[in-house]
């Protein structure tokens, strides 16, 4: 993954905050703001025209309540005379009316009503609102609101140019919203399908609530209601809200308890979804106020009990549980931050505080994320070490039919090359007068066995890595010498030796080498003919080498195979008449790596000739 998987929702945090922050920024026309609050709801304008507000902030806080709030504030006319928008927010609001002077009537009101129980079809989005044309350079307006939802206003006066820059922030920080939305859908989806996973499927579910309840929540309904069906815009709204909480829970309830968190902290978040129902059924009794009071406690709790929840988690790798406890912690504090001015119980001069609900779906975005990121990670490591398991299994029973079938065909070559010479030597044994041609034979016979046996045992000790070169100044002369005195047939063995220096190397396994290559030459070269040894000194890339080749004319086995010649077991299809254990040459290539000895094979005029150089 190129990016860490908090990145994107960071960004977008940082983006929407700048955005915000760009928005707040535009030439806010309202000079003043006042508040008067109506128990009864039994005022009427000219009874509230005559009544003392209270001075109040950009936002006005009223909490859940029966009472109806007057906002009165006072407007300059843009510097150019021309018109400029009353722009309201939330859009989720149920009715707010705006009283405005009647200049063609002094002293008299005329009002217009917007909020999303109403058809207004001409109003942004974004926002609810009017468009008004002031009658002086100062006008004051009043505005009364009526609703279920939290009596939360915020109320802006701006040009139509800031309108709509205003409108293009909005719009583009819901586009990035939604986006990000759809990737975390798309991402969830991906982690169903190929984790299994039953808290992806959860987590799909509150992301659709959730960002159901955005497009709600930002008027968007309004331009999929007819004006005679407006006002179920306000109760679809209502119940998205709710059922975004809902299934809020019931996302972080599978979060804790997939990581083992307290038991008591999940049996209370059960409990909060029975909560929920009690909601539906206010809602279909009409106490749509209670329902969204006791949802908005609900998210309160929230925000103080699953932080705490969050700590006590304790399955899962603790990397990954550090980071769902931070966005646990940090969601917990905007819930808080967004909810307590909803309730009433916190006045805030923060304007951004009315697009809090972003902050949800963003952080519980990043949980998600971390836990997919974190689990997929898994997933990947076990296939890969799967992956690598499978491989070293493979190469263990590739291994193992390689020892197995070397050691059938070990098997083979003894049985082959032991048998008949132990059946020759006991036929001979057997002969009541036997000659003294018998037993040379007999003799000769018992040497090739040693000598199959002696290969055995050097192979041995090759494989188990227990050939440890000793160096020492060696006389290559004085070794081959030695070995043709020890041969079956000394005489057929010819020297020709230059003067050359002694070398440094092991000279136990510098005379097996050469007392193979010479063995090979005697055995298969033809009856009778000259084994001719040379010995020169080189100079090869500015080395000084002892050079000892050795040639002989091919016998009735041929010339053997060059590709296959210095493999394990290998002797020439013609070869087998010969007692031999094809390892000779084998443990050759492999004590002349050991000593550093360069070794060659050629065919040179129908003759074989193996040529070794030393370093002196």
């Amino acid at each position: 993954m190129a990016f860490n998987p908090y990145f994107k929702p960071l960004v977008v945090s940082l983006l929407l905050a700048f955005l915000f922050g760009a928005s707040a920024s535009a030439d806010d026309l309202v000079t003043s703001r006042a508040v008067l609050v109506d128990g009864t709801g039994n005022l009427d304008i000219e009874d509230v025209v005559k009544s003392e507000f209270k001075r109040t902030g950009p936002i006005l806080v009223g909490g859940f309540t029966d009472a109806t709030q007057w906002l009165r504030i006072t407007v300059r006319a843009p510097t150019d005379g021309g018109t400029f928008e009353l722009r309201i927010r939330p859009t989720f609001l149920d009715e707010v009316v705006l009283y405005e002077p009647n200049p063609a009537e002094p002293g008299a009101w005329r009002q217009r009503v917007t909020g999303d129980r109403h058809a207004n079809p001409d109003r942004p989005a974004t926002t609810l609102g009017f468009l008004m044309a002031p009658v002086q350079e100062q006008t004051t307006y009043y505005l009364r609101l009526k609703t279920t939802s939290s009596s939360l206003l915020v109320v802006e006066a701006l040009t139509p140019v800031d309108a709509r820059t205003d409108d293009l922030f909005r719009q583009l920080i819901h586009v990035i919203y939604l986006g990000v939305m759809l990737s975390m859908a798309v991402l969830a989806l991906l982690g169903m399908i190929n984790l299994s996973s039953r808290l992806a499927a959860v987590f799909l579910l509150y992301l659709t609530t959730q960002t159901a309840a955005f497009v709600a929540l930002n008027g968007y309904l309004a331009y999929f209601t007819t004006a005679a069906h407006a006002h179920w815009g306000d109760t679809i709204t209502s119940i998205l809200v709710l059922g975004s909480v809902a299934t809020g829970v019931l996302f972080y309830s599978h979060v804790f308890r997939d990581y083992e968190a307290s038991s008591a902290g999940l049996r209370f978040l059960y409990a909060l979804l029975l909560v929920f129902i009690v909601e539906l059924c206010l809602m279909s009794v009409g106490q749509a106020r209670l329902a969204l009071q006791i949802n908005s406690y609900v998210v309160l709790i929230l925000g103080a009990l699953t932080p705490f929840v969050a700590l006590s988690m304790r399955a899962g790798p603790e990397r990954e549980r550090r980071i769902i406890c931070g966005l646990v912690w940090l969601q917990a504090g905007a819930l808080t931050f967004m909810m307590m001015p909803m309730l009433g119980l916190l006045s805030s001069g923060v304007e951004w505080i009315v697009d809090a609900p972003l902050s949800q779906g963003l952080v519980a975005a990043a949980v998600m994320c971390a836990i997919l990121h974190q689990r997929t990670r898994g997933l990947v490591e076990a296939r890969r070490r799967a992956e690598i398991e499978m491989k070293m299994t493979h190469t263990l029973l590739d291994a193992e039919r390689q020892r197995a079938a070397e050691q059938a065909r070990f098997m083979d070559m003894l049985t082959h090359e032991l048998k008949t010479p132990i059946a020759a030597v006991k036929m001979m044994f057997e002969l009541p007068d036997a000659s003294e041609r018998t037993r040379r034979h007999a003799l000769s016979t018992l040497e090739d066995m040693d000598a199959v046996v002696e290969r055995c045992r050097q192979l041995d000790l090759l494989q188990q890595g227990r050939f440890t070169p000793r160096r020492e100044l060696c006389q290559v002369d004085a070794l081959l010498e030695e070995i043709f005195a020890s041969s079956r047939a000394p005489d057929r063995l010819h020297l020709a030796s230059e003067p050359a220096p002694d070398v440094e190397s092991d000279r136990h396994l510098l005379k097996i080498i050469l007392g193979n290559l010479v063995d090979n030459a005697l055995k298969y070269s033809a009856p009778g003919s000259d084994i001719d040894c040379r010995i020169e000194r080189q100079e090869s890339d500015g080395q000084a080498h002892v050079r000892v080749s050795i040639e002989n004319q091919p016998g009735p086995a041929g010339l053997p195979d060059p590709d296959k010649l210095f493999d394990k077991y290998y002797r020439s299809p013609l070869a087998h008449r010969y007692t031999g254990s094809g390892l000779g040459l084998y443990l050759v290539r492999h004590l002349a790596e050991l000593l550093e000895v360069r070794l060659s094979y050629d065919q040179i005029h129908q003759r074989a000739r193996f040529t070794l150089w030393i370093p002196t």
